[in-house]
């Protein structure tokens, strides 16, 4: 993330303009970000370590390797007619497969988060546009909501993370990721789909500093990490009225001893 916020920058650049009245706003401009705060917001929070990438590595090798001795010694059991142990290992093979296996990590999770988000791929905007329309037609995170299209626009929208990881389009779907995560309530992963969308591009026109320190703050209860994201959202972006206002009051109340638990609120944006 060293691309994202420059390490000499310890204060958030002055002078922000207001968006009604055209004014410097004096609470913006005393809103400072720390080196260990900057250190915090480079490393990123709940991004998975390279053991857990190694171990899920493992796992994956290991059930493949399970799956292929099972294999084998049907097709040994088939060669020298043994229809007792035949039998087994069909069982077995059938129960194997019929087994949850958990991806453990998402391809936002074990892509890296110096990405750049900068080429115009016709297969990725294609396969975009069709998981955007499943996430309208599923409502779009209204008040009422189709689950099922959503997951499925939500297989799309990882399946081009993974597939197109130079694309424009990656900060977009992980942040269209991200939305549907919180909405389902996986909140760490949402919180981190929320940091590589401005990861992957510190343009993107979503509030997604705003809503990764909401859900770190909110829903998490991890207030140390979202105190330092609620600043970047602050400098990045305050075209975002309500949120930079409720991001300022945060602030004040997480720099203080025993803050209050944070509020709800209506956050602008997509």
């Amino acid at each position: 993330m060293k691309r994202i916020v420059p390490a000499a920058a310890a204060v958030i650049t002055a002078g922000l303009i207001c968006l009604t009245g055209g004014c410097n706003n004096p609470r913006v401009t005393d809103v400072h970000l720390t080196d260990t705060e900057l250190a915090r917001i480079q490393e990123g929070v709940l991004m998975p370590e390279a053991r857990e990438a190694d171990y899920v590595e493992q796992l994956a090798a290991a059930r493949e390797g399970y799956k292929q001795a099972l294999l084998n010694l049907i097709a040994y059991y088939e060669s020298v007619g043994n229809a007792t142990k035949l039998q087994w290992a069909r069982t077995e093979l059938k129960t194997f497969e019929q087994m949850v296996h958990y991806s453990y990590l998402m391809p936002g999770e074990w892509l890296p988060e110096n990405l750049s988000a900068a080429e115009s791929i016709e297969e990725a905007d294609r396969l975009y546009e069709q998981a955007m329309d499943l996430y309208r037609q599923a409502g779009g995170l209204l008040m009422v909501t189709n689950d099922a299209l959503l997951r499925q626009s939500l297989q799309l929208f990882n399946q081009l993370i993974r597939e197109y990881p130079t694309s424009d389009k990656i900060d977009d779907a992980a942040y269209r990721a991200a939305r549907i995560y919180e909405h389902l309530k996986n909140y760490e992963l949402a919180a981190v789909l929320y940091q590589r969308a401005f990861q992957w591009n510190p343009e993107t026109r979503y509030p997604a500093r705003f809503r990764a320190a909401y859900v770190l703050d909110r829903r998490l209860r991890m207030r140390a990490d979202a105190l330092p994201l609620y600043k970047l959202a602050v400098e990045k972006e305050s075209m975002y009225q309500n949120n930079t206002e409720y991001a300022l009051a945060r602030i004040q109340q997480l720099s203080t001893p025993n803050p209050r638990p944070a509020p709800d609120v209506q956050i602008q944006g997509d």
